[in-house]
């Protein structure tokens, strides 16, 4: 017979440590402020732009911080072209976000005299604040339907355990932003909602092998049949996760800017909805059962 873990064992001890991450990203986050939101969710500006010559985007975002401004510069298209997308939150709370562009265009034009602006896009506050609001509404809708079609394709305390995984490694990924003062945009979101996908599948998985099991172990405990099933599709999960983990990572290593903070929040995303398949899925599902038993 195939050697089993005791994963279950230790789920007090796997719940504290979370709970305890949790709590010193929160607290971390608080004492810093609260979260950098970027501009897509608070207003700024995005200029595409266009050298004579090869130029180098630290070089760019170097001299715009000479002049206090912190943008993030990343290149854009074919590499012969040397354009560039320079990306900044309103200089000064209130401003406009057209006075903001030209600011950042006359330093620029001044630094670069043969620099071309192909193009402008400005997100003011208001506009800002809506996306902010409707990020938060689709990503609550999106958990929302998750649940009922968990509950109509397994049981309810399957589905339970799935969406009870899913909040933890959402809040721990929003609240490791907070922690590491990754600035929140578009692709951070994406990322949150990648982090979300992936670890439903992984608990599914497990999940459809409970159902299996309960068949063919019909005389064991349910903990144990869940711990057979997590031993069973344990390589499978880290198999998974380190094939996702190694690009995951090359694109942290080499990339930059927005992708950098992409590539930093999968990272923390993948570990989180691994962990919390084993140590917070199944336990939600075994204290459903017990319940329902009693």
């Amino acid at each position: 017979m195939e050697r089993v873990i005791d994963f279950l064992k230790y789920r007090w001890i796997a719940i504290g440590f979370s709970l305890v991450v949790l709590t010193l990203f929160s607290v971390t986050t608080y004492m810093k402020g609260g979260f950098t939101w970027g501009i897509d969710f608070i207003g700024g500006v995005k200029l595409t732009v266009q050298f004579e010559g090869p130029s180098d985007p630290g070089d760019v975002r170097k001299e715009l911080e000479k002049h206090g401004i912190k943008a993030d510069v990343q290149q854009y298209g074919r590499g012969e072209l040397h354009e560039f997308i320079v990306s900044s939150k309103l200089l000064e709370r209130g401003e406009s976000s057209e006075k903001s562009s030209a600011t950042i265009k006359g330093v620029l034009s001044a630094a670069y005299p043969t620099i071309k602006i192909l193009a402008t896009e400005t997100v003011g506050p208001a506009v800002g604040d809506f996306l902010r609001k409707s990020a938060v509404k689709l990503m609550l809708i999106a958990l929302a339907l998750m649940g009922l079609y968990l509950a109509f394709r397994f049981e309810l305390k399957y589905s339970a355990g799935v969406m009870v995984a899913v909040v933890h490694d959402v809040l721990m990924a929003f609240l490791f932003c907070g922690f590491m003062g990754v600035e929140i945009n578009v692709p951070i979101v994406a990322a949150i909602l990648t982090i979300f996908g992936f670890s439903v599948n992984d608990t599914i998985v497990i999940f459809d092998r409970v159902r299996e099991n309960l068949t063919i172990h019909a005389k064991s405990a349910f903990a144990q049949i869940l711990n057979i099933s997590v031993t069973q599709t344990l390589a499978r999960t880290f198999i998974t996760t380190l094939t996702v983990l190694f690009c995951v990572l090359s694109l942290y290593v080499i990339g930059e800017g927005t992708i950098s903070d992409f590539a930093l929040v999968m990272l923390a995303g993948l570990v989180s909805g691994t962990y919390s398949t084993i140590y917070i899925a199944a336990p939600v599902v075994l204290w459903w059962h017990k319940a329902r038993s009693e």
